[in-house]
């Protein structure tokens, strides 16, 4: 696999953004209603506990991994890509995932969903590695970033790189467990909203881009680097 330069290269059809985000809201909802009393059923602790119990040697990958997740990541990733694609527009859909995450992920469902964190909400043997934060842990606001820039990465690179940014996106998730910040639905429904946020603003941001001036998508495959 060589690598690619980023380009232009896909709109969205809107029938499949829509079922996209239309599966991803589900999933938060289901997800809502199980963590919203407060407990972790036995399965989603079981798969805490599994992940959670890693090897300490981990630790130093897992954390220089899971900083795609970190809350200005969609802004240094937009930057990346407009350098690249010579269109400062294009750091327009990541920098909007901020004010969607921070309006809707942070500032509603966090309030909604009063879920402590799994030292808490599990038990004190849960190993968090690192500071032990206190509040709500539902959803994962790491998973919710890292998946928005996977899914915001794919209208720029050929379709045979987009499992690199989504198994990236994977392992913040996988992450955050080894970690002990959060439970397995907190990851599921953030990894569902980051997915919904950025599959809008491909729709209605990236999709403008593509309309406005159909010439800029790049049908070529990617070149090989030298």
């Amino acid at each position: 696999m060589t690598r690619p330069s980023f380009a232009l290269r896909h709109a969205l059809a809107a029938p499949l953004g829509v079922a996209i985000v239309s599966v991803a809201t589900i999933a938060v909802l289901i997800s809502s209603l199980i963590a919203a009393p407060g407990d972790v059923p036995g399965w989603e602790e079981a798969g805490l506990r599994v992940i959670n119990d890693w090897p300490a040697w981990l630790e130093p990958a897992m954390w220089v991994l899971q900083q795609v997740g970190v809350v200005l990541a969609p802004v240094v990733a937009g930057l990346i890509v407009a350098r690249s694609t010579r269109d400062w527009r294009h750091v327009i859909p990541f920098a909007l995932v901020l004010p969607l995450k921070l309006g809707l992920e942070k500032a509603v469902v966090k309030q909604l969903i009063e879920r402590e964190r799994p030292f808490v909400s599990v038990g004190p043997d849960i190993d968090v590695r690192g500071p032990a934060f206190e509040g709500p842990s539902f959803p994962s606001g790491h998973a919710t970033t890292a998946f928005a820039i996977a899914v915001l990465l794919a209208p720029f690179l050929p379709r045979s790189w987009w499992p690199v940014p989504l198994a990236w996106a994977v392992i913040v998730g996988v992450a955050r467990l080894y970690y002990g910040e959060h439970n397995v639905l907190d990851v599921v429904a953030g990894a569902a909203m980051g997915t919904a946020f950025a599959t809008v603003l491909w729709l209605l941001v990236v999709n403008r881009f593509v309309e406005r001036d159909p010439a800029s998508l790049d049908p070529r495959p990617a070149t090989p680097s030298r």
